[in-house]
């Protein structure tokens, strides 16, 4: 066993546990022992969890019962107690993953006679810590949720056009308008922090970082650029801060977001801080890196910095931590900027130079607790 993956120790339950750590979240396992079939009595799992440092345990609620849900008054009725979950497999994501200690899931077979009446066989019991951090202070991954289809944002925010309208620009790629978009929504600040989720939390924090620390330097590189907290927080780096932004197919027009963000960025920035570029076909990584006194990180993956990317699709984004970790991102970075030294608008990028400094293959990120590479 690991920190990643705890088993349940239960020998008289029916059934194994297995509880995977995930990020803010975990994936609870179940399986029938000795690959039996369960009784035709079995109906489903209740499953329970304690936050650490806890005397209680919470029971999961289920959005299926035996009768019609929607007709159901008594929510009480939707406990996996008495409505218990029928699948063998559960992902829960607890309110604050981020507490100190051990969560505590149980998870109970339950079982339902001729008559109806439920009975509940022995429990399977696990402990496992659910850090934010995959691997603290030195490397994170994070997902968006990419649940605005889902019924759970439909129960939290709403599910007609005009919800999601005051919450997401339907024009972001257009000029402007996601850039200085402004929500009326009264639970954007929530929706946000639930939608955007890990990744979100990630990508702002290296920023928020960079801004407190004045020695830093930061580096820069968009594919999608037309999100308003990224740019407010990059032009709060006025000084400190070199930006690339791609330029292929629609994000070379006149009133793309990313025309408009970069004269706007060289408005604040300085027009020897900002530039466009492709490589062939267009330039698609998505990077930051942050080295200064008191921050070190670089964060990469697959969240754009966009409207779309933080808060629709679903995404990744990871964090390296230390100044061997970021040296790579700071290289392809230097690489990016001097390959194409003011080149006109429909210039191929030099990818002989990018290869040329090792950056084409895969490079080992020097990191003690895993075995992590790294390509562009």
């Amino acid at each position: 066993m690991d920190d990643f993956k705890i088993t349940g120790q239960a020998p008289d339950a029916l059934f194994t546990l297995t509880v995977h750590r995930g990020e803010g979240m975990c994936l609870l396992a179940m399986n029938w022992k000795n690959d039996a079939r369960p009784p035709d009595d079995f109906v489903g799992f209740m499953i329970e969890y304690r936050e650490p440092n806890s005397d209680r345990f919470w029971t999961l609620n289920n959005r299926l019962s035996f009768t019609d849900a929607s007709k159901i008054t008594d929510k009480t009725q939707l406990s996996t107690r008495v409505s218990p979950i029928q699948k063998f497999r559960w992902v829960h994501f607890p309110s604050d993953a981020s507490l100190v200690g051990d969560y505590t899931y149980r998870v109970t077979p339950v079982f339902m006679s001729p008559s109806g009446e439920l009975s509940y066989g022995v429990a399977q019991s696990a402990d496992i810590a659910l850090m934010r951090e995959t691997y603290p202070s030195e490397f994170d991954v994070g997902f968006t949720r990419g649940f605005i289809s889902s019924q759970a944002f439909v129960a939290r925010y709403g599910s007609s056009e005009a919800d999601v309208d005051t919450l997401i620009p339907p024009k972001a790629t257009q000029g402007d308008v996601g850039l200085t978009f402004t929500s009326t929504n009264p639970k954007a600040a929530e929706a946000y922090d639930w939608m955007g989720f890990e990744a979100r939390r990630a990508i702002l924090a290296v920023l928020d970082a960079a801004i407190a620390d004045p020695t830093a330097q930061v580096r820069l590189v968009a594919y999608d650029f037309n999100l308003a907290e990224i740019y407010d927080r990059v032009c709060q780096l006025q000084g400190r801060i070199k930006v690339i932004i791609d330029d292929s197919g629609t994000h070379g027009g006149t009133n793309s977001a990313e025309s408009t963000a970069v004269q706007l960025l060289i408005g604040k920035l300085g027009a020897a801080n900002v530039k466009r570029e492709k490589c062939g076909g267009l330039q698609h990584n998505k990077f930051i890196v942050v080295d200064g006194d008191a921050a070190q990180l670089a964060v990469c993956g697959s969240t754009n910095f966009s409207w779309r990317a933080f808060y629709v699709q679903a995404n990744n984004a990871v964090t390296v931590t230390g100044k061997a970790a970021i040296a790579p991102f700071a290289a392809a970075f230097d690489q990016y900027w001097s390959a194409q030294p003011d080149a006109p608008a429909d210039a191929k990028f030099d990818m002989g130079s990018f290869e040329g400094a090792g950056l084409g293959g895969w490079t080992r990120l020097p990191l003690p607790s895993l075995d992590a590479q790294l390509t562009f």
